[in-house]
């Protein structure tokens, strides 16, 4: 039995389809298990702090419209600072409910789930293809 360039080749292939089986397998154990935070492909926005010079300019035109207002501007002033209300006590609700993290980490798991399922699929493809070259020179 003499042991060839393409036979040595095909059981290469077959080895590095093998391992990258092995690989993602073992990632995704780590992972899941919690040994290893998943990659961060998404990463919540931080919020954007207003400047000093924006908050002093905000403030003086509250305080230039107040004298000018009339009734029905005070009315839709107060229409609109309910809505606010209403939105802020909806968006405590649901941060309450859902973590904001929650969505973010749910990304990350789903898209290491759908690359491990790749790196399965491309493994297989590999080591079928160094199995075949084994059995058309055997």
């Amino acid at each position: 039995m003499s042991f060839n360039f393409s036979k040595g080749a095909a059981w290469l292939i077959v080895v590095a389809g093998l391992a990258i089986i092995f690989w993602s397998i073992t990632s995704s154990t780590d992972f899941f298990m919690g040994k290893k935070d998943f990659p961060q492909l998404f990463k919540a926005p931080t919020p954007v702090a207003e400047t000093a010079s924006q908050q002093a300019a905000a403030g003086k035109t509250k305080t230039t419209a107040t004298t000018a207002l009339t009734a029905e501007a005070l009315q839709q002033q107060v229409q609109d600072s309910m809505q606010e209300s209403i939105k802020q006590t909806v968006g405590d609700a649901l941060s309450n409910m859902m973590p904001t993290d929650s969505v973010i980490k749910i990304l990350n798991m789903s898209s290491w789930v759908a690359f491990a399922s790749f790196l399965v699929f491309a493994g297989a493809q590999t080591a079928g293809i160094g199995a075949k070259i084994l059995v058309n020179k055997a």
